[in-house]
């Protein structure tokens, strides 16, 4: 990841479809303006129907662009739409457990055999479809609404496990509430978790490509920690700013994104902006134009947009986008294609 000559490397999320010749002209057309595609593929994708799986990495290396597996929502420990873990599900006997006592549909992290999941993950895949690295999406203790809610107060993970390590770490029992040594434990074992993903993938080649992008939600703290993961190669930030914040799409950007930059460099790590590409609101379709030049004015590695043509693939297909998605994807091309000449200007 990042060009050798310094230059922004532009990429963009996409969602294969099972049909090779759409797939082909999709790749195609991406291509012309990025340099990279973040795969995004569930559990269930493997399982059923690995073949779109091979068939884009394939044409995507026919097209000379970098492929970065994403594995959305594996564990429920990633940002995924609507499709749950096949692993959590099958094994409830390794879900968090809320301070309240309650089990929910989410893998520990801090059980043996989540990381033994995940490595076999990792390691199978990488054999078997020959990406260029990995990309881990948003890792967060957070209950995604399909999944159920945390009722006020509620917060994971309080099972046998975590307490025992938080005892080993602090030499007292885990409170029952999120205190500061809590919150420290919490983010210090989602970091553990992703340095083990890491090792798991340069494990299968150093070349491999390691890549994380985290939630401007994220405290500080946590921000800051992920920037210091051994064996990662690509610190992100995903500054999805909305119209209907109390704050400036650019004001926004500048904070987040700068703060990264500061973070990643600190560490010696590239740093990646991700732009808002998806699900935007009617009228806005130029939104996406902006954050990308905003976030270039930043000294960024990587540029890269969740998602091609704004797909939403967990929406009904009878559900109308706010936005026209081929406005959006417009105006995407168009600002990554400005960024490359080296042109910031925002022109409305």
């Amino acid at each position: 990841m990042g060009r050798e000559d310094g230059a922004i490397q532009f990429n963009i999320a996409y969602h294969p479809t099972p049909y090779p010749h759409a797939m082909r002209r999709d790749l195609e057309e991406i291509a012309e303006v990025c340099d990279g595609i973040y795969l995004v593929f569930a559990e269930s994708d493997l399982e059923y129907g690995s073949n779109k799986v091979k068939h884009c990495i394939d044409l995507a290396h026919e097209q000379n662009l970098i492929v970065l597996a994403d594995f959305w929502g594996y564990g429920n420990l990633f940002a995924c739409g609507a499709i749950p873990s096949l692993f959590t599900v099958q094994h409830p006997e390794y879900n968090c457990v809320t301070n309240r006592g309650r089990t929910i549909p989410k893998s520990c992290p801090n059980k043996q055999g989540v990381r033994d999941f995940m490595r076999g993950a990792v390691e199978g895949f990488m054999a078997t479809y020959g990406a260029d690295g990995v990309f881990w999406d948003e890792p967060s203790y957070g209950l995604a609404g399909y999944l159920g809610r945390y009722e006020d107060g509620e917060w994971a993970c309080r099972c046998d496990d975590c307490q025992a390590k938080f005892r080993d770490r602090y030499g007292k029992e885990m409170p029952a509430g999120l205190t500061a040594e809590v919150e420290e434990f919490r983010n210090e074992t989602m970091l553990g978790f992703l340095s083990d993903l890491c090792a798991y993938t340069k494990g299968c080649g150093e070349h491999l490509v390691t890549s994380t992008c985290i939630m401007t939600s994220d405290s500080e703290a946590f921000r800051e920690a992920v920037a210091q993961t051994p064996q990662l190669d690509v610190f992100g930030i995903d500054p999805y700013w909305r119209p209907d914040q109390d704050v400036s799409q650019k004001d926004f950007i500048e904070r987040y994104t700068g703060d990264s930059v500061a973070m990643g460099k600190r560490h010696g790590k590239l740093v990646e902006a991700w732009v808002c590409a998806w699900k935007q609101n009617a009228g806005h379709e130029a939104d996406a134009y902006r954050a990308a030049k905003l976030n270039a004015q930043h000294d960024i590695d990587c540029l890269s947009a969740w998602s091609y043509r704004d797909y939403i693939s967990w929406d009904p297909c009878d559900r109308a986008n706010a936005a026209d998605p081929e406005r959006v994807w417009k105006n995407l091309k168009r600002a990554y294609s400005e960024i490359r000449d080296d042109d910031l200007e925002i022109r409305e």
